[in-house]
């Protein structure tokens, strides 16, 4: 059974089975691409406020993609961003997935990005195309244009600079992978709830402290359709809290005020120093010895 490669997490606050499932169909054919068993990625799905007796019928529901996931529970509605810090915990994948619950990856643009992580090692994160698709998988736009040139992006000229230039993201925040040390050594995603702009904030941050690079290829099919959040009557006007995530930048954390208080805690009990934090049981595998497994097994190592 190969190690956890890559670690997949999403938070599920609907009853839309249905959609999961297909989300779970596409990380097996990322695993068939991969030529290495399912046991080469793990997938943990947080339950955001569906309360635990969902628990069992998420499970069955995923089992038919024959991925297997680990199912979780927040025990009240917090939104994604709490939600995929609870899945977070759990991951021990030197890699960092999202994946949504009613989209769907692409395969061969997931193995694209692992590929530049290869030849790119000092860059913690790799980002690429996303296609915007409808209910039924045809394509409605192609994403943002490409913002970046192919290959490593400086941490001064990244995803916030493009952000405060232009108003808009310079990549759907899913269509990436991310160290999960790194993710973790910034915060993860914002622990107080937000409307809007999750995304936004980890990544600012993410790639304000280390190195990326752009990768030109699809990655990701985010489904557009009229129950998704981002098609709801308002949800454009929704502040996004620009100033906050600004601050978030400046400190290199996106929960840097539950950070500092940590380590107080941490300091007073007279811990370790890498004993706590928003992920205590953060754990810190080989990274490049796991993606050369991968490429090994497709013939390339």
């Amino acid at each position: 059974m190969a190690e956890a490669l890559i670690g997949v997490v999403t938070a599920l606050g609907r009853r839309e089975y249905d959609l999961l499932e297909l989300a779970g169909q596409s990380l097996a054919g990322l695993a068939d691409v991969a030529r290495a068993d399912h046991a080469g990625l793990e997938w943990v799905i947080c339950l955001d406020g569906l309360g635990v007796d969902q628990e069992q019928i998420v499970r069955d529901c995923v089992s038919r993609s024959a991925v297997p996931a680990r199912v979780v529970s927040n025990s009240e509605e917090g939104g994604p961003g709490p939600a995929r810090n609870a899945a977070l915990a759990h991951i021990t994948a030197p890699w960092l997935l999202t994946l949504d619950s009613d989209d769907t990856i692409r395969p061969d643009g997931v193995i694209a990005l692992l590929d530049a992580l290869d030849g790119h090692p000092d860059a913690a994160w790799a980002a690429g195309r996303c296609d915007n698709v409808d209910p039924h998988g045809n394509l409605l736009w192609a994403g943002p244009e490409d913002y970046f040139q192919p290959g490593l992006i400086e941490v001064t000229s990244s995803f916030w600079q493009a952000k405060l230039a232009t108003g808009g993201v310079p990549f759907i925040c899913n269509a990436t992978l991310g160290s999960t040390a790194a993710v973790r050594a910034v915060g993860g995603w914002p622990l107080s709830k937000r409307d809007r702009a999750e995304d936004t904030a980890l990544w600012a941050v993410l790639t304000s402290r280390y190195l990326g690079v752009w990768v030109p290829a699809v990655g990701y099919n985010n489904r557009r359709r009229p129950a998704s959040v981002t098609h709801q009557a308002g949800f454009r006007d929704l502040d996004e809290r620009l100033d906050e995530i600004a601050e978030m930048v400046a400190a290199g954390s996106t929960n840097w005020h539950r950070v500092a208080e940590s380590r107080r805690s941490l300091r007073r009990a007279r811990e370790p120093k890498g004993a706590g934090g928003v992920f205590p049981n953060e754990r810190r595998p080989p990274l490049r010895s796991r993606v050369a497994h991968v490429l090994a097994r497709r013939g390339r190592g």
